[in-house]
Order: C-alpha cells, then sequence, then structure tokens
C-alpha cells in the first residue's frame, strides 16, 4: 500500500519539468541487504505483479527486483507475470526447476535468464503465449492476445474485462483506463448494461489524448473541450467533440483493420478461461461469457462495427 511504501522505505516524489502532478515516486530502501539501493517507483503494477502475484511479502525486495528490470530492459508487469507463472509450472512439475513464492532471488535469476535468453529465459523470451504452448499449461495462463493484464481485475472491473478483451494489443490497461468511471462510481463495477458505452466514450477521448501526446495521468483534466482548444489553436481545424470523436474513431478503426489485415479477428477478443470460471476472493466476483458477450455486441455496434467485430467503412476490398 501507499501508506507502506511511506513508512517503510525513504519516499520522495518526482515530476516532469513544470509538471504539478508529479506522479513518481522515488524511492530508497534504508536498512537490510539493500540499503542504498534507490529506484524510481515502484508502482503499483510492479508491486501487483511482484508482491501480489508472486507472493514477495518485502517492499525492499520488490524495489530490488524493479531495479533489475530497469536495468535489464524488462517490464515488470509481464516480468512479475512471467515469474509467477514459472513458480506455478515447477509446482505443478511441468519443468524440473523450482522456484518458490516469494523468493526474490530464485525470481532475479530468472529474470537475467529471460534476459540473456539462457536456461528458462530462452522460452520465457518468446512470452507467456509461447511458454504455455512449451509447458502444456495453455488453459492456466492468463492472457489476452499474448499480453498478461495488469492490477485491474475483470472479475470485479466488468469494464476492464471489456477492455482487455477488446484491445488492439492485448489485456492492456492504459487503451482505456477503464477501472477509473468504475472506481470513481460513474457505473457501477458490477453493472453490464450501458457499459459499452463508458468504454468506447474513454477509449476515445485517450486515444485523441495519445495522438495529441498528452500524458496519461492528465486523462481526467484534459477532456474533450481542453483538446478541442488544442486541435484549433495547434492545426487551425475546428476542435468540436463531434469532429474529435471521428477521428478517435478513425484510429481505433485504423488499428482493427491493420490487426484484421494480420490474421488476429474478432475470435480473440476474449478473456483467459480462469476469468470466467474461478471466483475473486471472498466476494466470490467473476465475469460471465454471457457478460462479456452482451459487452461486446453493444461495443461493437457503437464502434459500427459488424458482428464478427469488422468495421463496416472504409474497409479493404478483401475485407467486405
Amino acid at each position: 500500500s501507499a501508506e507502506a511504501l511511506h513508512t517503510r522505505l525513504s519516499v520522495r516524489p518526482r515530476s516532469c519539468n513544470r509538471c504539478f502532478i508529479a506522479c513518481s515516486r522515488v524511492a530508497t530502501v534504508t536498512a537490510g541487504r539493500h540499503a542504498g539501493l534507490t529506484v524510481e517507483g515502484p508502482e503499483y503494477e510492479t508491486i501487483y505483479a511482484f508482491g501480489g502475484l508472486c507472493m514477495v511479502r518485502d517492499l525492499a525486495e520488490i524495489v530490488y527486483l524493479n531495479d533489475l528490470c530497469d536495468r535489464l530492459g524488462l517490464d515488470t508487469i509481464t516480468a512479475g507475470n512471467l515469474a509467477a507463472f514459472t513458480i506455478e509450472a515447477g509446482l505443478r512439475e511441468r519443468i524440473p526447476e523450482k522456484i518458490a513464492y516469494g523468493d526474490a532471488d530464485g525470481i532475479a535469476g530468472l529474470l537475467v535468464q529471460v534476459a540473456e535468453r539462457t536456461g528458462l529465459g530462452a522460452v520465457l523470451a518468446e512470452g507467456i503465449r509461447h511458454a504455455a504452448r512449451e509447458w502444456d499449461l495453455e488453459d492456466m495462463a492468463v492472457h489476452v492476445k499474448g499480453m498478461e493484464p495488469a492490477g485491474y481485475d475483470p472479475r470485479y472491473f466488468k469494464a476492464m474485462g471489456l477492455a482487455y478483451a477488446t484491445s488492439d494489443r492485448g489485456a492492456c490497461h492504459l487503451r482505456t483506463t477503464a477501472f477509473r468511471p468504475e472506481l470513481a462510481g460513474v457505473i457501477p463495477p458490477e453493472q453490464i448494461e450501458g457499459k459499452a458505452a463508458v468504454v468506447v466514450e474513454y477509449e476515445d477521448r485517450l486515444t485523441l489524448q495519445d495522438a495529441l501526446i498528452l500524458c496519461r495521468f492528465y486523462r481526467d483534466i484534459y477532456m474533450w473541450e481542453e483538446m478541442g482548444r488544442i486541435v484549433e489553436v495547434t492545426t487551425g481545424g475546428p476542435g468540436d467533440r463531434d469532429r474529435l470523436t471521428r477521428i478517435a474513431s478513425n484510429i481505433r478503426n485504423a488499428c482493427r483493420i491493420f490487426n484484421l489485415r494480420e490474421g488476429m479477428t474478432g475470435a480473440a477478443d476474449t478473456l483467459p478461461r480462469r476469468f470466467f470460471e474461478e471466483p475473486l476472493g471472498s466476494r466470490g466476483s467473476i465475469i460471465t461469457r454471457e457478460d462479456l458477450e452482451v459487452l461486446k455486441r453493444d461495443y461493437y455496434r457503437l464502434r459500427g462495427w459488424n458482428e464478427r467485430g469488422e468495421p463496416l467503412q472504409d474497409l479493404p476490398v478483401s475485407y467486405r
């Protein structure tokens, strides 16, 4: 938690030039074997991946793994997911190597193997989908289109379930940040009706923010009116919301058409089996296959796509 971070480590804020949000935290380990180690982080997702999934309970060890990932050029969400997957593969005797949950040094050694493509890392470096096929654990692997999810569970956050399933690059939490309206009470997490419209609105707005190269942490500051003024001042063209929405929609359609051309059809717009069949926590939260189908149907309709998830306008001849 944030409280644990600030009480167990020495933490100071850091910001980009002239930014008043100062989203970054620079943490220094003050005691133990990693005393003096400083890292920008660990962020929420890093703590989720190495702490929650790998059961590393010491924040200083998570800082150590965070620093190692930075030095090796590894994404911490994927790295933590791959490490937990490997731990479970060992427990299920699909691989001879054994790493225990919570073993920070064992995980660190695995990360080095991934970076160097040696030992188990030669398999893991190809991604979780490849590793799952190699180790006959496809039914257990948690990913969408080869990308592991972030720390927002679609069994509770149903909008994230739709966002993960339909994202052009897999289980990405940043394409829509659809957990925001659910956390803020804009729409209840368990509600299905009307949720696709919320996801589309967030996705369009954030797509435009990406096109304007705006920081994702300003997502609730630069709304449609502000972005419209930016477009008008920088391009001289109109910045009304209808036009901005059309631009964002065109970008989304272009991504979809590219994926279709490369063979990624609407059949890939789904979630791992475990999200449908394994309830989450004491509340027993789950997303059903029927829930996801309703969400996808509404999303496709709002996007102007057919029932197979194919855009109906401006398609190459081969997709008509």
